[in-house]
């Protein structure tokens, strides 16, 4: 549902969120567990907490989502060259 301009207008689009809730789109996987959101109208951003639940995104949960990322990466590169199967 997208929001009309007069409404942005009218209310605001903090105020927009504050009332409604906001719309979390997910703009990163981390891993299988963990991914980064962004609300399209306020531009707040959010993770995933140990529980599931998202909570807002802090600079040290950045960092840390960056480093777990980096980490899925190198064990993707590993597995793909390193340990793959052979026939």
């Amino acid at each position: 549902m997208k929001t009309s301009l007069l409404t942005e207008k009218l209310i605001g689009k903090y105020n927009l969120c504050s009332l409604f809730g906001h719309r979390f789109v997910v703009t990163k996987k981390v891993n299988d567990h963990f991914s980064e959101y962004e609300c399209p109208v306020c531009k707040q951003q959010a993770t995933n907490d140990p529980i599931g639940k998202k909570i807002m995104l802090t600079s040290e949960l950045k960092d840390i989502n960056e480093t777990l990322f980096y980490l899925r990466l190198k064990k993707e590169f590993l597995n793909h060259f390193y340990f793959s199967k052979k026939e």
